[in-house]
């Protein structure tokens, strides 16, 4: 909950401020260290929504958080590529945004091994 609480904020205020910043470049406007472009903002407003959406249920959890913990990896991978031939792309890639990323899988990966622990450990869904 508090991941999707923290992106989905992070990304809805990045979202009206880029709207409302007519001077920003191909790399986004700066927002606490990062280069957000609306595109980038509107993907972290999408994944904090789903964030909250997946916490209805222990299953539905375990299931959003090891497929983001892949998709930020991903999303890891195609950031430190762009950002090693200097091109930061329609996201505004970012070495500072491929470190967000890697945290953020790998606090997916480690929130959807603990889920399936439990889950699989006592075999119910509270």
């Amino acid at each position: 909950m508090v991941e999707g609480l923290v992106i989905g904020v992070l990304g809805g205020v990045a979202l009206a401020w880029s709207m409302g910043y007519t001077r920003f470049g191909a790399d986004g406007i700066p927002m606490l260290g990062l280069k957000v472009t609306p595109l980038h903002a509107g993907l972290l407003l999408i994944a904090g929504t789903l964030a909250l959406l997946a916490c209805l249920g222990r299953r539905t959890a375990l299931t959003f958080s090891a497929l983001t913990a892949f998709g930020w990896a991903a999303l890891t991978i195609v950031c430190e590529n762009n950002v090693s031939h200097h091109v930061p792309g329609i996201l505004g890639f970012d070495l500072r945004d491929s470190f967000v990323y890697g945290v953020l899988s790998a606090y997916n990966l480690v929130t959807s091994l603990l889920l399936a622990l439990t889950l699989f450990k006592y075999g119910r869904e509270d």
